[in-house]
């Protein structure tokens, strides 16, 4: 098979040349493919030194620019199904990522992209009975519609992921809508030992159980129902054309779309699923978030979905929906787009408590703001709503269209303006990806006709600029081709740092019998950390290893913020595997840029100047830990282990001693860790003594406080003297769960019994307490373990706590 030789593309719109670095002549075989894969008539000369040329004059074919040929993608997974829809790929807060191809969906993780994956198999639905019509009616034109999307096996059209915790296991729902209209809601196989992912809600027969209830909102029709007009077996209604193709469109979903985690004022939290349509309504549908959790058999509740209302966005079919939330007229609210095959863009808003509060027999909470692009543009082929974290009064909305123009529109409430769309000739196909980064300052776009591209926000519109260098290295994958020619969506990971590209395959160019059968399409990685965000560039003193200035300094600043956004936004899920396997690259080469990094994002968490000396830096940081949030204690204590001390511990003792560095961060993570456990012992004292917990493990935590005496503030101290009056006779021993032997407390993760054969036992993390034989939950950051009943307190811990409250 041919490899196409490295190339640098020059281009334009008009005129384009590419010149080929080779040493070696081109056969006749590649000569000819060159020429068809660019859709060329022109000749190849070969001149001296090597240098081959290729020259083209106008052409019709898309160019590519210089930015697209730089980037490289670092990791990719073949898939045995091509994609057929936009937004084909989504990643979830939990660090999967799906991609839906055919009438598969692939659920993936891109930290083991050769390792197992979860699988959705969309199954053959039988059509919903809502009538019969006179065959004469056929031929009506309200019928085309209907006879012409007979699919002979459905495929899927669009999938959304939930937010984190609306699963029974606390991780994310995926809903899948396919080619013939249904809606279904799956969840991982955490219980059931399987690849293939469990269906827990089919929305689509919910929907049709409503609206047959309702007879469809027909009351206008002249329905020969009431005439008790019935054929075939089933006895079903005998109906008009215009009735059947109604009642088709509503039943028959287009698209998906999840919001963001709502709170109500009782206490309870909930999402909202919004379903498009082909008869232009949307409908949505209330899913509550969990009491409990568990993982174990039998012992959790599938998800219930309640239909709230319905709004009729559109008069033609809803392609697009996108959510986000703000605050408006001092009151939170909930922001959805929508937009349709007629062109039309539409923006709602309502109130969250409203929204929370509407039932299925009336209209939804959603009042239109305007309709930013009217009927008779392109039609909507995807948006992306976001509210941009500096500017948290202003909604930009990115609206892709048919034609693969890109339309932006910004509304600023403070002062209650829109602006006018700024349209931009983006790709020359339809835009099928859309993804914001970094907060509403970058914005990727992706298109059929395979082009990747990145803008930025100046004012109210965008300007393209060139997407980021691989400088991180690239994984080699031998059994994935390279031969791409359309793009079908774009996702962008939770930290930030990475881009995810699902792409179809061009079968001319791969081998018939190794590729063409197994491989259709490819889901494809990109570090975007080093991606530009402003125009006036900045440059450090250091030029290490050859890595040019502005890759180092973009990549530093965007690691900062996506640190900084882990602290300001706690309900913003501790995702990091980008974020480490970025670091975990570059202390290989460049250790001391890792270094800085942190100690910059440490001492500006603690008020503090940056000293450029790591020895003179950690040791006033020991100090002052308790400053820093159980939050910022995690990251810094996952960061030690993954990246500052991984390859310390490659190197052997000798190598090890001689350095002071690993020694100082390993310092650091004691004291990290030591503090987290103060503030969960003091957590179980105060909620204990509130009469807000139940008072297991009390034993060894006041045995955990007397061996740590000197480091435990004095407020936890008081909580142990309070205990011990209140909670006289709890026990102070534990018996071996082999052997029934006394078990003494001497370690906070491990233990030993007093028999000769001295079993080992592991400690729960939270209570200190020894775990149970039956299986319990290990965390893979720390290493720890913890039995079920201390999760939630350990997580409110980590995500809630703020220094200087008490820790209760």
């Amino acid at each position: 098979m041919f490899t196409p030789c490295k190339c640098i593309i020059l281009s334009s719109r008009q005129y384009f040349g590419i010149y080929f670095v080779n040493n070696t002549s081109l056969t006749k075989q590649q000569r000819r493919l060159l020429t068809i894969n660019l859709g060329l008539i022109s000749t190849i000369n070969k001149t001296n030194k090597g240098i081959l040329k290729v020259l083209t004059g106008c052409c019709s074919i898309p160019a590519l620019t210089l930015s697209s040929v730089m980037t490289s993608r670092f990791q990719a997974v073949s898939l045995v199904s091509s994609p057929t829809h936009s937004n084909a790929v989504s990643w979830s807060n939990e660090n999967l990522v799906a991609v839906a191809s055919g009438h598969f969906v692939t659920i993936m993780n891109p930290a083991m992209p050769s390792g197992p994956k979860g699988l959705i198999i969309i199954p053959d639905n039988k059509p919903f009975p809502i009538g019969v019509i006179e065959k004469k009616d056929l031929a009506s034109s309200c019928m085309l519609v209907t006879c012409l999307s007979r699919e002979t096996r459905p495929c899927v059209r669009s999938i959304s992921w939930s937010p984190l915790g609306l699963a029974p296991n606390a991780g994310c729902l995926l809903a899948v809508c396919t080619t013939i209209g249904v809606v279904k809601v799956y969840r991982s196989p955490f219980c059931e030992f399987s690849s293939e992912w469990v269906e827990v809600m089919d929305v689509s027969e919910m929907l049709h159980t409503y609206l047959a209830k309702i007879r469809y909102w027909e009351d206008h029709f002249s329905s020969s129902e009431d005439d008790s007009q019935t054929r075939g077996k089933n006895d079903l209604p005998l109906i008009s054309a215009e009735q059947y193709a109604c009642r088709s469109a509503m039943l028959s979903s287009l698209v998906v779309a999840w919001s963001p985690m709502l709170d109500s004022k009782s206490g309870r939290s909930c999402c909202i699923l919004a379903i498009g349509a082909k008869s232009g309504k949307i409908s949505f549908w209330r899913v509550d978030k969990p009491q409990c959790y568990s993982i174990t058999q039998g012992d959790h509740s599938p998800p219930v979905a309640s239909l709230i209302g319905f709004i009729q966005a559109h008069n033609s079919w809803t392609t697009t929906i996108s959510f986000s939330k703000i605050v408006f007229d001092e009151s939170p609210q909930l922001l959805l787009s929508s937009g349709s095959s007629d062109g039309s863009v539409k923006l709602w808003r309502g109130n969250i408590d409203d929204v929370l509060k509407s039932t299925k027999d009336g209209h939804a909470s959603f009042s239109l703001l305007k309709e930013v692009i009217n009927v008779g543009s392109d039609p909507s082929s995807v948006l992306s709503l976001i509210v941009p974290d500096t500017s948290p009064h202003k909604i930009i909305l990115a609206a892709g269209k048919g034609s693969g123009a890109l339309e932006i529109v910004t509304y600023d409430t403070s002062i209650r303006k829109f602006n006018v769309p700024a349209s931009h000739y983006a790709h020359d196909q339809v835009v099928t990806g859309l993804a914001w980064a970094y907060g509403g300052q970058c914005l990727y776009s992706c298109s059929q006709d395979n082009s990747l591209r990145c803008w930025i926000m100046k004012g109210d519109s965008l300007h393209e600029v060139p997407l980021p260098s691989n400088i991180l290295g690239v994984k080699t994958y031998t059994d994935v081709p390279t031969a791409s020619d359309a793009s079908f969506g774009i996702a962008i990971s939770p930290a930030n740092l990475a881009v995810a590209v699902v792409r179809n395959f061009d079968v001319n160019l791969l081998n018939p019998m190794y590729q063409a059968r197994s491989q259709k399409a490819v889901a494809e990685f990109f570090w975007i950390g080093g991606q530009k965000l402003k125009d006036d560039g900045e440059s450090v003193d250091e030029n290490s290893l050859g890595f040019p200035n502005t890759d180092l300094v973009n990549w530093g600043q965007n690691i900062l913020w996506t640190l900084n956004q882990y602290e300001h936004h706690l309900d913003k899920p501790l995702v990091v595997w980008d974020m480490i396997a970025a670091l975990s690259a570059f202390i290989k080469s460049e250790p001391n840029y890792v270094e800085q990094i942190l100690v910059k994002w440490i001492m500006s968490s603690l008020g503090f100047e940056c000293v450029p000396s790591l020895g003179i830096v950690l040791p006033r940081v020991y100090g002052c830990l308790s400053e820093l949030t159980s939050r910022q204690l995690h990251l810094l204590n996952v960061i030690i282990r993954h990246v500052m001390l991984r390859e310390s511990k490659l190197n052997d003792e000798e190598q090890r001693s001689e350095r002071d560095e690993p020694k100082l961060w390993i310092k650091l993570l004691e004291l990290c860790e030591k503090n987290i456990q103060e503030r969960l012992v003091s957590c179980s004292f105060s909620a204990t003594l509130n009469g807000n917990w139940h008072h297991f493990g009390l034993a060894q935590m006041r045995k955990w406080v007397a061996k740590n005496d000197d480091i435990v503030k004095d407020h936890v101290k008081l909580l142990v003297k309070k205990i011990k009056k209140r909670y006289i006779a709890e026990a102070e021993e534990e018996c071996c769960s082999y052997c029934s032997a006394r078990v003494p407390f001497e370690d906070t993760e491990i233990a030993y019994c007093q028999r000769t054969k001295k079993h080992k036992l592991a400690r729960c993390a939270v209570s200190m307490t020894v775990c149970p034989l039956s299986p319990s939950w290990f965390c893979i950051l720390c290493g720890s373990r913890r039995v079920f009943y201390f999760i939630i307190v350990y997580i409110h811990i980590c995500w809630k706590q703020e220094p200087g409250q008490g820790w209760c």
